[in-house]
C-alpha cells in the first residue's frame, strides 16, 4: 500500500486524539477547580527509535520498515498529554465551607487510596464534624496533617487568607486549627485520579508551601477552560481530520488509476 496513505492515517487518528481531549475539557467547563488539557505532538522522522506506545501504538509494526520508508518523510505522533494548571475565576458564593486558592497550591485530601491533591473545594462538614469533600474524603491541615475538624461551640466559622480557622463573633473568636495547602515544583508531574484530584506521578514526591497563595472563604475557582477557545480548536480538529480525509481518498484514486492504466496497456 501507498506509503503516503499511511502518513495521513496517522495524522488522522492523532486529530481523533485531540478532538477527545478538546470534547473532555469542553464537558466539564462548568466543574469547579477543573484544570484543560492538552495533546502534543512530535513530527517523527525515519528511522524510527522504539518509544514503545507513544509512537505509533500498535499500529507501528503495520507501516513499511525504517529502511524502505523516505527518510524525508515526516509521520504524526503524540508526545504525551499535559494539563493546564493556571486559575479559573474565584465565583463568590458566600457559603462558609466554600473555598478557593488564590494563586498557586492545592488542597490536601485524605483518600482511601493515600493523600490526593484538589483546587474544587466545595467543603462540608460530615457528622464528626469534620470539613470533607463531596465524596466525604477528609480536608487534612497538610502533608501529614490532621484531619480539619471544626467543633461545634458554636459562633460564626472564619477562614483568614493564611488558613488559620477561627470560631466566635468578634473579638472572642477562638482558634480551632488550620488549612494547609501545598504546591509541587513539577506540577506537570501531577496526574489526574478522577473527581477532581490529582496524585504525583512520582510517589516519592513531596509538596511545599506555597509563599504568596492565599485561601478565599466563600468562594468556589471554576473551571479554567474556556468554551470559546475549545469550540475553536474543535472546529480547526474537524477540519484537519477532513483534510487527512481528502488525502487518503485522493492517494487511493490515483492509485485505482494506475492499476487500470497498467491493465489497459497489458
Amino acid at each position: 500500500m501507498n506509503e503516503g496513505i499511511y502518513i495521513a492515517v496517522s495524522g488522522a487518528l492523532k486529530q481523533e486524539k485531540k478532538m477527545s481531549v478538546i470534547a473532555n475539557n469542553l464537558a466539564n467547563v462548568n466543574s469547579s477547580g477543573f484544570k484543560k488539557d492538552q495533546i502534543v505532538f512530535e513530527s517523527l522522522l525515519p528511522p524510527f527509535k522504539d518509544k514503545g506506545d507513544l509512537t505509533f501504538e500498535k499500529s507501528r509494526n503495520e507501516l513499511l520498515p525504517p529502511e524502505q520508508s523516505n527518510a524525508n518523510v515526516a509521520y504524526v505522533g503524540v508526545s504525551g498529554f499535559s494539563t493546564n494548571f493556571s486559575q479559573g475565576a474565584l465565583e463568590q458564593t458566600s457559603n462558609t465551607y466554600d473555598l478557593a486558592i488564590d494563586g498557586k497550591g492545592f488542597f490536601v485530601i485524605n483518600t482511601p487510596e493515600g493523600l490526593a491533591y484538589t483546587r474544587k473545594g466545595n467543603f462540608h462538614l460530615d457528622t464528626n464534624n469534620r470539613l470533607v469533600d463531596q465524596n466525604g474524603n477528609p480536608l487534612q491541615s497538610g502533608l501529614g496533617g490532621q484531619d480539619v475538624t471544626i467543633p461545634n461551640i458554636g459562633g460564626k466559622t472564619t477562614i483568614d487568607p493564611k488558613g488559620f480557622i477561627s470560631i466566635g463573633n468578634g473579638l472572642g473568636n477562638i482558634p480551632v486549627g488550620q488549612i494547609g495547602i501545598v504546591d509541587f515544583v513539577n506540577g506537570e508531574n501531577l496526574v489526574k485520579a478522577g473527581e477532581g484530584l490529582y496524585k504525583p506521578a512520582d510517589k516519592g514526591a513531596t509538596g511545599v508551601q506555597p509563599r504568596e497563595s492565599a485561601i478565599r472563604q466563600g468562594f468556589i475557582e471554576q473551571s479554567n477552560v474556556s468554551s470559546v477557545d475549545e469550540m475553536t480548536k474543535m472546529i480547526e480538529t474537524v477540519r484537519a481530520f477532513e483534510t487527512y480525509q481528502k488525502v487518503i481518498q485522493a492517494i487511493d484514486g490515483v492509485d485505482e488509476r494506475a492499476v487500470n492504466s497498467l491493465g489497459r496497456i497489458g
